[in-house]
């Protein structure tokens, strides 16, 4: 480049422009193609109680879908070490995370909704801790059939549900449980 000739101090400016457009557009091509990778990472280091914890903090109403074949819609209350807890309208549902089919976020986050709750407990834990209050549940196995009753008790892997509509005690291993449903009444 001559910046001795006539006009050459134009071709200096020319080139200097041109040489920042070219390193902008590098910069926003590095940038996009980072945040690509770092979405892709995120993806890729995902767990289950990591996606529903940013949904509940979000408070995105969601759907998830289990392997039973049942849809639940509601907001993510808790998330425990298996399981997470929705509220859905006048229902709380625990799903095992290795029933969970698929989970999608539905509409726009409520503002001022209740935050949900990182649980160190495990399914087992969490009915145990209900059981004393003898509540309703609908307990769903993995293949759709369902029993409604009274919780009784929660052993290690097991629960004791005294049935509504008959006269009589069930034992439920937990590992069949595709999702509990505990109803209001308590």
């Amino acid at each position: 480049m001559d910046v001795d000739r006539p006009g050459g101090g134009d071709d200096l400016v020319t080139e200097l422009t041109r040489f920042l457009a070219e390193q902008r557009a590098d910069a926003a091509a590095a940038a996009r193609a980072r945040e690509r990778w770092l979405r892709q990472a995120a993806d890729e280091e995902a767990l289950v109680a990591g996606v529903l914890l940013d949904l509940a903090e979000r408070a995105d109403t969601v759907v998830v879908q289990g392997v039973a074949g049942r849809t639940h819609r509601g907001r993510v209350r808790g998330v425990g070490e298996d399981f997470v807890a929705l509220r859905t309208g006048r229902s709380d549902v625990l799903l095992p995370f290795d029933a969970v089919l698929a989970i999608r976020p539905e509409g726009r986050p409520l503002a001022g909704a209740a935050r949900a709750q990182a649980l160190d407990l495990a399914l087992a834990e969490a009915l145990s801790a209900v059981a004393g209050e003898r509540p309703r549940i609908l307990v769903v196995a993995r293949d759709g059939s369902g029993l409604s009753g009274e919780l009784r008790a929660v052993g290690r892997d097991v629960l004791t549900l005294r049935l509504a509509d008959a006269d009589g005690t069930v034992y439920v291993p937990i590992a069949s449980l595709a999702e509990v449903t505990v109803t209001e009444e308590r």
